[in-house]
């Protein structure tokens, strides 16, 4: 089992995304101008306010996406899902829980309540994956070739006894051109897809088989340069050898 200090760079995936310097209210203009323009987005104004930059670790709070009623509430939650029947602080909870296969969310006790109910959408610029031999792993950006300006990734999220929301990214096998970085992928939906995800419009067994399925050929991914966890700024993303910086483990 991973503490939230270890995860992320060296085998479990998605373990760093891409916010950019967006703000929540930036954010939530993108997703009602261009995603969801037939719905409000309404901005929860007591959430805490989400990590921005170009390297987003679990355990930080990142924007979600999820319905009320008419609405769109666009929150924050903590990336690292905590269930809600856990009575202990969310530093607490030791399981993995950033990511959750999609392929048995439903069925873990972890996660069901939360599929049933509590659906979710996160959304980033790109996410990172690590390739390579463990001695020396190499970190790749990750993003999609779409006119949306935002990728919506499908999550989960869990209300706490304080009301704290914690949230995970939901994952699958990942598609041929990108198996070799990583076997799995995180389950990026349409707007669509997005809709059908949150408002359980589309049956679970076509949910588990096929959201996320169809970027084949839309994927953007190159080489960067390695990277330390405090590190941070837009040069994280360059291409190695085009102006990259190597910041060492």
């Amino acid at each position: 089992m991973d503490s939230p200090r270890k995860c992320g760079q060296a085998f479990l995936m998605c373990g760093r995304l891409i916010a950019g310097e967006m703000t929540q209210a930036q954010m939530a203009a993108i997703i009602e101008g261009f995603i969801y323009p037939s719905r409000s987005v309404v901005i929860a104004s007591d959430a805490p306010p989400a990590a921005t930059g170009y390297n987003v670790k679990p355990t930080q709070q990142v924007n979600i996406l999820f319905p009320q009623g008419e609405n769109l509430i666009a929150s924050t939650a903590r990336w690292w899902l905590v269930p809600h029947w856990f009575k202990g602080p969310a530093e607490e909870w030791k399981a993995t829980t950033f990511n959750a296969k999609i392929e048995t969310a439903h069925e873990k006790p972890t996660f069901r309540e939360a599929w049933r109910h509590a659906r979710c959408v996160i959304p980033a610029l790109g996410y990172y994956e690590w390739s390579g031999p463990k001695s020396d792993r190499q970190p790749n950006y990750i993003s999609l070739q779409q006119n949306d300006p935002v990728t919506l990734f499908a999550g989960l999220r869990s209300t706490l006894a304080d009301g704290r929301e914690t949230c995970t990214i939901l994952t699958r096998p990942a598609l041929p051109e990108i198996h070799d970085l990583h076997p799995r992928m995180p389950v990026l939906l349409s707007a669509e897809e997005a809709a059908q995800w949150m408002d359980h419009t589309a049956p679970d067994d076509e949910i588990r088989a096929a959201f996320g399925t169809h970027w084949t050929g839309r994927f953007q991914t190159h080489q960067v340069a390695k990277f330390g966890m405090k590190d941070d700024g837009p040069q994280l993303i360059e291409p190695v050898g085009t102006g990259g910086f190597d910041f060492g483990e």
